[in-house]
């Protein structure tokens, strides 16, 4: 995993902030130690409605901004329909 455990609890200390109590879950390019660069992506397991989650997301996006978090984050909903994207995410998330 290409994510320092400060940058971790950055993340989660934010995301308790806007989400409450929830799973996260890294996917993506940052849990293959052997790619580099790229964004971190982020997986929220709640079982709130897909505009609240909306709303919260941008609530999180704004706290990150306005501490000048040096990393783009994608956020996605763990429980999002199966798609491409979420069989990836459950098949090769990293619980945080």
């Amino acid at each position: 995993m290409r994510v320092s455990k400060k940058v971790v609890k950055i993340i989660h200390d934010n995301i308790n902030k806007s989400f409450g109590d929830v799973r996260v879950y890294l996917f993506g390019s940052r849990t293959d130690d052997t790619q580099r660069g790229g964004d971190i992506d982020i997986a929220i397991d709640t079982d709130i409605q897909k505009r609240e989650f909306r709303d919260k997301r941008l609530q999180l996006l704004g706290l990150l901004a306005k501490i000048d978090f040096d990393y783009k984050v994608d956020i996605a909903d763990y429980n999002t329909p199966d798609t491409l994207l979420h069989k990836e995410i459950r098949n090769n998330a990293i619980a945080l």
